[in-house]
């Protein structure tokens, strides 16, 4: 799921977001059967239908978020200028409890969040363990866009395409970025990208296989 255009949530713009479509594009090479769901068709209603018509061990969502003191004002932007707040994806989860098509992998990967709300991703995060989400992977502050999509890109490629566990794929992934002004151009990676605010910031919580 992503967002790539700007929107406008209570009288507030969030930017739109240009490396989600490549973001994106990574994961759906990687995963074949997938079910896109891009900015007007990344809204709350569809998502919600979505997860439960049809199982998905992996639910990757790419956009802007923020975290506020009360439920309402902690949310996920969808397109056509329109949110998941925190409750919302707690009762959407929550219908998957105690099933047999629990998520195995939520990656929330809030690209350029506002300032003042680093810690949006990981209490969505923490909420979808709490319902059943097996695993999350999320930021601990705000994170680009571009590199970010690199990162994605890279985790992906290591968890499929080599089997690693969760931990390992991200850890791998991190050190490639590490050692970025080593590496050849053609393997795609900005020099800048070994500064820890691009690598860092990303964890995984709960399971780490």
């Amino acid at each position: 799921l992503g967002l790539t255009e700007a929107a406008t949530i209570d009288g507030k713009t969030f930017d739109k977001l240009s490396w989600v479509d490549k973001e994106v594009s990574a994961v759906k090479e990687q995963f074949p059967n997938h079910t896109p769901l891009i900015d007007k068709d990344f809204i709350p209603q569809k998502f919600q239908q979505e997860i439960e018509q049809t199982t998905y061990p992996i639910v990757h969502i790419a956009s802007h978020a923020q975290f506020g003191i009360i439920p309402e004002d902690t949310f996920i932007v969808t397109g056509e200028n329109q949110k998941i707040t925190i409750s919302e994806l707690e009762n959407s989860l929550l219908n998957l409890r105690n099933r047999n098509d629990s998520v195995e992998l939520l990656a929330l990967t809030a690209c350029e969040t506002a300032v003042g709300d680093d810690r949006s991703t990981l209490g969505l995060a923490g909420v979808a363990l709490k319902v059943g989400v097996k695993s999350a992977i999320a930021s601990l502050w705000n994170v680009q866009d571009a590199s970010t999509s690199k990162l994605v890109e890279e985790f992906y490629k290591n968890y499929r395409q080599e089997n690693m566990s969760i931990a390992q794929a991200l850890q791998k992934a991190q050190i490639k970025m590490i050692n970025a002004k080593e590496l050849p151009q053609s393997e795609g990676m900005n020099i800048e990208y070994d500064n820890p605010a691009h690598w860092a910031p990303m964890i995984v919580i709960g399971n780490w296989l």
